[in-house]
């Protein structure tokens, strides 16, 4: 729209901070003038995984506008030194101009750690979108030899992967053990979180992973994949698995259901000594760093 093009225009600021590629057609000489631009690549826009004759997967358009963004920029903030490594891969020609600035929150001080493993070890969830890169049907193919309970909470914002999983549940005869809860936010997303055993991120690749940093301030034990972004917010943490290696997440599972309950006490302490470099205090000073240096 031309107006919104005119007020972007006569905006007077030193830095523009891009969260989204598609917004590469805003970054006219008109509008960049003397301004710096400061890229957040929240993710990579690629497939997962990334096909090895085109990162992109044909998607020409997404490419073309994500190099505009990060030809522009001054600074590209990256999420994760995994998500650095990613990009630096595809264009190494960026690698100097990167920075990584892991996302933050404000923790709840006040909650109570997460202790229902001591009583069960039966009830294990996911709360996310309901996306093919979130591992959700692979998590649930590792549920069916186990005497386990699976709860799901997530959207319909992919309606046939969706239908996938009910398809699959189905007919694994699954329909008891796998249940669904819908969108869970505010109280309810708290009550869901509150109610399991232990909290599962089954994500085939993660560029950082806010719902480690939610279940995180429950202490809520995590098993959670070791790609991207998580295996460095989980650093020196013991319940991590390889997505694409069927079976790993199973093993992982009944290794949790027989530790001892000091052992994942000692898992829990090494959490909650890892919330301390994700939040938003921490991201804010290394934000204004940025700002500085430019």
């Amino acid at each position: 729209h031309r107006d919104e093009y005119e007020k972007l225009k006569n905006i007077e600021c030193d830095i523009f901070v891009i969260q989204f590629y598609e917004l590469a057609f805003c970054l006219t000489d008109d509008v960049i003038r003397n301004k710096k631009i400061v890229y957040v690549v929240h993710s990579v826009p690629t497939p997962e995984p990334p096909p090895s004759y085109d990162p992109f997967g044909g998607n020409d358009d997404v490419r073309m506008k994500f190099e505009r963004v990060c030809d522009v920029a001054s600074v590209i903030v990256c999420v994760s030194e995994a998500e650095k490594r990613k990009l630096v891969e595809i264009f190494p020609r960026y690698a100097d101009k990167i920075r990584v600035v892991y996302n933050g929150m404000t923790f709840n001080k006040k909650v109570l750690l997460n202790k229902n493993y001591k009583k069960s070890r039966k009830v294990f969830g996911y709360i996310g979108r309901a996306d093919y890169r979130k591992g959700i049907l692979e998590c649930i193919r590792e549920f069916r030899n186990l005497d386990c309970e699976l709860r799901i909470a997530c959207p319909k914002n992919d309606e046939t992967y969706i239908k996938n999983i009910l398809d699959y549940v189905e007919a694994a005869s699954m329909k008891d053990r796998v249940k669904f809860y819908g969108w869970c936010v505010g109280e309810r997303k708290e009550n869901f979180l509150n109610a399991l055993d232990a909290l599962i991120i089954p994500s085939l690749y993660e560029p950082f992973g806010y719902v480690a940093l939610e279940g995180m301030q429950y202490g809520l034990p995590i098993i959670t994949s070791n790609n991207g972004g998580l295996d460095e917010i989980f650093s020196g943490y013991k319940y991590k698995y390889n997505p694409y290696k069927r079976g790993e997440l199973k093993n992982l599972i009944l290794e949790f259901q027989n530790d001892t309950n000091e052992e994942i006490m000692m898992q829990q302490t090494i959490m909650m000594n890892n919330m301390n470099r994700f939040t938003s205090e921490e991201m804010v000073k290394n934000y204004r760093g940025i700002w500085d240096a430019i």
